[in-house]
């Protein structure tokens, strides 16, 4: 997978100019992470596996419980969508949007464009859906994907909640990233 060699790349190269230690690595987060950095963790039990938490925590987005999501609130499939997904640029896309909302942003928006969470991260949850560390489900085939993307309207894919997957090989899923968690070993 691509991402996971991603952390390896940063890994070496920050160990080599010191900017982590010699035992400090980045990876993917792990599902329970990512609930937790994205306030939810608290409400969903870490023990249980992420197929069996999807969708469990109802009515919480990342900018709350109202609907639709009120200005600003992060990237998703708005208005904005509205002509080119009726000019049929996006053909696997189901004709759908955010009636109302409008980010700006027909694809990915650049980093920061939207307000972080209580923590100070930016995106939980909207411009690109995630992958993370951990297997959906057994047999070990797809991995959890968190978080929702500039193409997303549906209401229950957006809740903080909901999880997804897909095999860790699939190149070519747009609106699909990750981000790096940083262990620090003896800290």
């Amino acid at each position: 997978m691509d991402a996971k060699a991603f952390c390896t790349w940063l890994t070496d190269k920050d160990r080599a100019a010191g900017v982590i230690g010699k035992q400090d690595y980045y990876r993917l987060p792990m599902d329970h992470e990512w609930s937790c950095a994205a306030g939810i963790g608290v409400l969903e039990d870490a023990s249980l596996p992420p197929h069996a938490k999807g969708d469990k925590v109802g009515n919480l987005y990342p900018w709350g419980t109202a609907w639709p999501p009120p200005a600003k609130a992060g990237n998703f499939a708005g208005e904005e969508m509205k002509a080119v997904l009726m000019a049929n640029k996006y053909g696997y896309m189901k004709k759908q949007f955010i009636p109302a909302y409008d980010d700006g942003f027909v694809e990915t928006a650049p980093v920061g464009s939207f307000p972080p969470n209580q923590w100070g991260l930016f995106d939980l949850g909207s411009n690109i859906i995630e992958w993370c560390e951990d297997w959906y489900d057994k047999p070990n085939k797809d991995r959890v994907l968190r978080g929702a993307s500039w193409e997303i309207s549906d209401r229950t894919e957006l809740l903080l909640s909901h999880r997804t997957h897909h095999g860790q090989d699939k190149k070519s899923f747009n609106g699909t990233g990750f981000r790096c968690v940083l262990v620090i070993q003896g800290a």
